[in-house]
């Protein structure tokens, strides 16, 4: 076989896959919605977890964490700023 045909094979077999992997990825899309992340405001806390293990330590932490937006925004704001005026 000359190189144009092993060209020619090669770029229909691209061709191929990359059809197939458009179908398939618009399938998953179509079939697969996005799940909805996060939980519903209101009151009350989540407990968020941290844990970290080597040979030597084991590290955990527990942070308590409201479920209201603007609670929630207050808890990860920094308390002190260093601006200089």
């Amino acid at each position: 076989m000359s190189l144009e045909m092993w060209t020619l094979i090669l770029s229909g077999f691209a061709l191929v896959i990359g059809v197939a992997a458009i179908i398939l990825g618009e399938k998953r899309r179509r079939y697969h919605p996005k799940q909805n992340r996060g939980s519903d405001p209101g009151d009350g806390y989540h407990v968020m977890h941290a844990n970290y293990a080597s040979r030597e330590n084991t590290r955990s932490r527990a942070w308590r964490v409201p479920q209201n937006p603007q609670d929630y925004a207050k808890f990860f704001a920094p308390t002190k700023t260093d601006r200089k005026k």
